[in-house]
């Protein structure tokens, strides 16, 4: 039980601070000044976005989804242990 509500709360923090990330970098990139020297409605732009884009990246973020998919070899020489 603590184990698992450890890392819902580990989840949570890693969330909480990309999705700040992602605001600042937004805010950066819509309007070239920081998010907190936006104006309201300049703030409210920025959220909007952000928020479409994450909420749109979740929606196809599914157990299923993921479920799909292969972990591949590594590629490239690999290092010959009998030398």
């Amino acid at each position: 039980m603590a184990e698992e509500l450890f890392s819902d709360n580990l989840l949570r923090a890693i969330y909480a601070h990309l999705h700040f990330q992602s605001g600042m970098l937004a805010a950066r990139e819509m309007f070239g000044k920081s998010y907190f020297a936006l104006g309201a409605l300049e703030k409210a732009t920025v959220d909007q976005a952000v928020l479409g884009m994450v909420s749109a990246n979740y929606q196809h973020t599914t157990p299923e989804a993921l479920a799909g998919h292969i972990s591949r070899e590594p590629m490239g020489f690999r290092a010959s242990d009998k030398l």
